[in-house]
């Protein structure tokens, strides 16, 4: 589109009367004219316009964790309600106006990365609300760009032919779509998966720390695509292994999970009973395990995140799994033998059983670290130590 033909086109009358402003304050704000070979005036003016476009996208409004497939596409409905109501026919505007202007193009990109964005978050929390992950070769973002052209086909649809397109049509076709592409059992433990391409040969088997390798792989690709989303075998293509020696190493990831985090949660073991045999106050060895249990998960947030969610999923489809995160990284565990001692020399109150006192402590410390980002392990222990010492400690008369 010739931005000299949009200027022609352009009403200064109209423009200063939208706007409830004077002739004189446009000229003073865009003086000159174009007629006289300037570049003033309405084409100034259209030049600003243009570097300031928008498509007035404001974002989707945060909701509650779904429940189920139905549940997480009503955002996917209320976007497409977006669409249809005026979003679709100002970004059908800004593209015209954007592929022939760069400033058009640099002011609206932001807004349709961020629709894109919003819409891939839709499509993460359904899968998430199924606990189970993409069905391959689709990807999160493949499949989001596809339910994407799906919405703006309908929108569009409905915009020419008013009437034409329901919502709750829009929302049943999400819906089985999504039904389709979520694999709610995770196939990637129950089904032989194609090797990954460009896996180094027989001699990979030999490098120094091939489980660490594999550790790392993981734990890159649970913070781009989340736990749910990432299969054994992106792992093994990650990693350079075939996926028949992966799952010799670790059957499921899960197993990775704990093969990561156990080193590091025997050093908070270690410390406990370290102030154990030092002699430590009961309140202030608490008060020490529970900022190294703290440390543990923000220097492990991605595997911390990924075990939290294992331990959501999988008691109800592989509860065996549940059994060895248990025995490795009971978190509770480092605080029991603390609330033990206390309780013997009356600092601790035993109104309630040391192990649902230890549960309560290691689940806010974990649920704290990894839902507040920018708290230090000191900051999530005193703030939990605040809210439930007072339960803790014994009430004095």
């Amino acid at each position: 589109m010739d931005m000299t033909h949009l200027a022609r086109s352009l009403s200064i009358s109209a423009v200063v009367d939208g706007a409830g402003l004077s002739h004189q304050t446009f000229h003073n704000t865009y003086p000159g004219n174009s007629r006289s070979g300037g570049s003033g005036g309405k084409e100034a003016f259209v030049a600003d316009l243009l570097d300031n476009l928008t498509v007035n996208y404001i974002g989707t409004t945060p909701i509650d964790p779904p429940a189920g497939l139905r549940d997480a596409t009503a955002p996917v409905s209320a976007l497409f309600e977006d669409l249809t109501s005026g979003l679709m026919r100002r970004r059908l505007v800004a593209t015209l106006l954007a592929s022939d202007h760069d400033g058009a193009r640099k002011a609206v990109t932001p807004e349709f990365e961020r629709l894109d964005a919003d819409l891939r978050t839709m499509v993460g929390r359904a899968i998430q609300a199924q606990g189970g992950s993409v069905r391959r070769p689709l990807t999160l973002t493949s499949l989001s760009t596809a339910l994407g052209a799906l919405l703006d086909g309908y929108a569009l649809r409905e915009m020419l032919t008013p009437g034409s397109v329901a919502t709750s049509e829009v929302a049943e076709a999400v819906t089985s779509i999504l039904r389709w592409a979520v694999d709610p059992v995770h196939s990637d433990r129950n089904s032989t998966e194609p090797d990954p391409v460009d896996v180094l040969d027989d001699a990979a088997s030999l490098r120094p720390d091939l489980e660490a390798d594999v550790i790392a792989a993981t734990e890159a690709l649970f913070l781009d695509n989340g736990y749910f989303l990432v299969t054994l075998a992106d792992i093994a293509a990650a990693a350079k292994i075939r996926v028949e020696d992966l799952r010799r190493l670790f059957p499921s990831k899960v197993d990775i999970i704990v093969a990561a985090l156990k080193p590091e949660f025997d050093r908070v073991l270690r410390l406990r009973r370290a102030d154990e045999r030092l002699g430590i106050e009961p309140a202030i060895a608490l008060q020490r395990t529970l900022i190294a249990v703290g440390e543990f998960v923000i220097d492990n947030r991605a595997m911390s995140t990924g075990m939290l969610l294992a331990l959501s999923f999988e008691q109800f489809q592989q509860p065996s799994t549940i059994t060895t995160v248990m025995e490795n990284l009971y978190l509770p565990a480092a605080v029991v033998p603390i609330l033990e001692r206390g309780r013997e020399t009356g600092v601790f109150s035993d109104e309630a059983p040391t192990i649902e006192a230890a549960v309560m402590l290691t689940n806010n410390v974990l649920f704290r670290c990894l839902t507040r980002p920018t708290e230090s392990a000191i900051d999530v222990a005193d703030g939990v130590l605040r809210l439930l010492m007072p339960g803790i400690s014994t009430r004095t008369p």
